[in-house]
């Protein structure tokens, strides 16, 4: 099993090699997960692989955008990499997105949750994603064709006590809430709260805590949640 599975960290808008980069290093130095390789998606669809360490357990790998302002595009620059990946013996695909990342993954996996050639879309998780304050009826959809054993995991940050991550409001995050409905799907909000070197939102990448939280979520299954809404407050 620990070969057939692949977590991809997906960037937000202007996304580089330091968004995931940290974590990809400190998962690696901590000994959480397998640090594959760095992909880079060119516009044009085409890939370049810079291998790390290969696959092991806990198999991850950074994706970065050579056109990172142009999140729309994202979903069918990343397809061919993915039908790579199921080629080469990848059967199981989660997704951790930071900022504009989280609803790129979303769409994603809404477009080819149904492609037979596809991994099984299996973890999702949204790290400060800005999801829009109205949610359009074709982003309704896209919760509609999202695999129904999805697992998710929320994470918001809150500068103190506001109801923001100093970028993206509370209220955009959860709304992805309006997208899945969470009490179908197995969902899990968790607010991280404290100061801007806790909470704000390029920092939630570089927060310790925000490591060890993904973790155990993509990779120990005591660690999801049972079925329904369950908010937790650091």
């Amino acid at each position: 099993m620990k070969n057939e599975e692949m977590t991809l960290l997906i960037p937000g808008y202007g996304g580089n090699r330091i968004s995931f980069g940290g974590i990809a290093r400190r998962w690696r130095a901590d000994h959480l997960g397998t640090f594959d390789a760095v992909v880079r998606i060119h516009a044009d669809g085409t890939y370049t692989v810079k291998k790390v360490d290969g696959r092991g357990k806990n198999n991850y790998i950074q994706v970065l955008f050579d056109d990172n302002r142009a999140p729309a595009r994202e979903v069918a620059e990343l397809h061919p990499f993915v039908a790579h990946l199921a080629q080469q013996g990848i059967q199981r695909l989660n997704f951790v997105g930071h900022s504009t990342g989280g609803p790129t993954s979303v769409a994603f996996m809404a477009a080819y949750s149904q492609d037979a050639a596809m991994p099984k879309f299996a973890k999702l998780v949204n790290l400060g994603g800005d999801f829009p304050k109205k949610i359009s009826p074709a982003e309704l959809a896209q919760g509609k064709r999202l695999p129904p054993d999805l697992k998710v995991l929320n994470i918001a940050g809150r500068l103190w006590n506001m109801k923001t991550d100093g970028l993206v409001p509370l209220a955009q995050v959860k709304g992805l809430e309006k997208i899945i409905d969470p009490h179908k799907f197995d969902y899990r909000l968790v607010e991280i709260t404290g100061s801007p070197l806790k909470a704000f939102h390029f920092m939630l990448h570089e927060n310790r805590q925000i490591d060890h939280l993904i973790a155990r979520f993509l990779w120990d299954k005591k660690s999801t949640a049972a079925g329904a809404l369950g908010k937790q407050i650091f």
